[in-house]
């Protein structure tokens, strides 16, 4: 018996590695990985833009009822009254 011959399931392995074309796996595992490269940036940027369509749906629902009669439209006027403080604290306007 020949000390280096491989007989059986090994024999077949090692076989099947003479046929592989290394060069096109390697290029084509290459090619895979720059489109997964840029594919994942955009999957980041749309994520938000799903979410927030979601709710810009619910909006336009909301907008689309019919308004209620017991909701009445006034328009109050605003006040322009200043409070004056004798210390060094801020100004506000109410």
């Amino acid at each position: 018996m020949n000390p280096y011959s491989y007989s059986g399931l090994l024999g077949k392995g090692l076989s099947l590695t003479k046929t592989i074309n290394w060069t096109a796996l390697l290029d084509g595992t290459q090619k895979t990985l720059g489109v997964i490269n840029q594919a994942i940036p955009i999957v980041y940027q749309v994520k938000p833009i799903l979410g927030n369509a979601k709710t810009l749906f619910k909006i336009a629902n909301v907008m689309n009822e019919p308004v209620s009669s017991n909701v009445t439209n006034t328009i109050s006027e605003p006040v322009n009254e200043v409070v004056k403080n004798t210390n060094s604290s801020p100004i506000f306007y109410i």
